[in-house]
């Protein structure tokens, strides 16, 4: 089962700049056919403040 998106905020570790993003905790590409762009941005969040990219996953 996909898990739903969720509203989550993240603190980055490089400026310290906090921000609302959303993200997908697991995905099952047998039922869900998302496409890489789709996967990237469920797993992943840009920083407003110093533009660095980081995973979300743990």
């Amino acid at each position: 089962m996909t898990s739903p998106v969720e509203e989550i905020t993240v603190t980055c570790p490089d400026c310290g700049h906090v921000c609302r993003d959303r993200y997908r905790g697991s995905t099952n590409l047998a039922l869900d056919d998302f496409d890489a762009d789709h996967l990237e941005q469920a797993s992943t969040t840009t920083c407003p403040g110093c533009g660095e990219r980081r995973d979300l996953a743990c």
